[in-house]
């Protein structure tokens, strides 16, 4: 790939000895159409000028993705520091754990500022939890009802692997995955883009996106009838001095800020470390219902609630996410100021 830095210029067009990677993702392979992506340095709160070149050196993607011989899972890692395993085939079940429990389609590990593990899977008190995931108990399809979260009549399988990129400033895979109902019948394609960045000041950002598309008539999702929970979800490794924290702003609020955060002291680690978790404001629902379940090591934005939402074969169901993984505890500046950075980014324009 082609290796690109930015400039910012000083107030006289004077470039700043400071250079920025920045990546180029095409919309499609071979299309000079797409989005330049790049990690915005400390600065003030103003119009800032950057000019973009091509890199003078050959420096190696600051992130990089290996995967198993099969395939079935695919890691991120940004130079000796792992960032997350994504596993888009089974997971094999641990030794004392039902085999029933078995599924993929998931992030485990995802780890820490410090290479700590973040997550955890096949838990003995609920062992259909796992790590970082999305999945439902509701799995209506037509008049029947499976629950592809607790693993029970439905499951999502692997059917190809799109996208495998890395580069300077992140790492991306997208992967499609088929819903089978009784693992046969094909009822939702999901499509999966994971965009995990570089390592920066205040931590690190990972990006995913989950798109639903019925493949049936009468497919629907919904959360745990009389609890709600459901969705996007994460169940963490246990932790020393837990916290958790919930945000969301009243409504009489015209941009609604919303965001929850997982904190404590890992096995590993060096000190606290936390999860932050943001849904995007574009999300169905949004600011949906923030749960927590402190003995569980459990927090999630709940999608959607007690309710059943109908897909559909023509248009997805569309879900983002952002997770900021830091050092040290939750803090309310920061945190605010990252919801800005994902809910409302700087405006750009480009000039020749």
């Amino acid at each position: 790939p082609v290796l690109l830095r930015l400039a910012e210029l000083d107030g006289s067009g004077k470039a700043l000895p400071q250079r920025v990677p920045a990546q180029f993702e095409a919309d499609a392979d071979g299309r000079l159409t797409g989005t330049l992506w790049w990690l915005m340095p400390t600065g003030d709160k103003h119009l800032r000028r950057f000019k973009v070149a091509l890199a003078e050196d050959e420096a190696a993607p600051a992130l990089k993705i290996t995967a198993d011989d099969t395939k079935r899972f695919f890691d991120v890692a940004e130079g000796d520091l792992p960032v997350l395993r994504y596993n888009h085939g089974t997971v094999p079940v641990p030794e004392g754990i039902d085999p029933k429990y078995a599924r993929g389609d998931y992030i485990h590990p995802l780890f820490g500022p410090n290479g700590e593990v973040l997550t955890d899977d096949y838990p003995k008190d609920h062992p259909h939890h796992r790590g970082l995931g999305w999945s439902w108990p509701v799995t209506r399809w037509k008049d029947e009802v499976r629950d592809i979260w607790a693993v029970v009549g439905v499951w999502a399988r692997p059917v190809a692997m799109r996208r495998v990129e890395s580069g300077p400033v992140m790492a991306t895979l997208e992967a499609e995955s088929v819903w089978k109902w009784g693992d046969e019948d094909p009822i939702v394609r999901e499509n999966v883009t994971l965009r995990a960045f570089r390592k920066a000041a205040g931590g690190r950002f990972v990006d995913i996106e989950v798109r639903l598309t019925a493949l049936a008539d009468g497919v629907a999702i919904g959360g745990r009838p009389h609890a709600g929970y459901g969705g996007f979800g994460l169940r963490a490794a246990p932790v020393e001095q837990q916290a958790i924290t919930l945000h969301t702003d009243d409504q009489t609020v015209h941009s609604r800020r919303s965001w929850l955060d997982y904190s404590g002291v890992y096995a590993g680690g060096k000190g606290t470390a936390g999860i932050a978790i943001f849904e995007h404001p574009t999300n169905p629902g949004y600011p949906n219902t923030l749960l927590q379940y402190p003995a569980l090591n459990y927090v999630m934005p709940a999608f959607p609630g007690e309710r059943e939402v109908p897909l559909s074969k023509d248009q997805p169901l569309v879900l983002r996410h952002r997770l900021w993984i830091h050092e040290g505890g939750a803090d309310e500046a920061a945190l605010a100021n990252v919801w800005t950075a994902y809910a409302q980014p700087p405006q750009t324009t480009v000039a020749r």
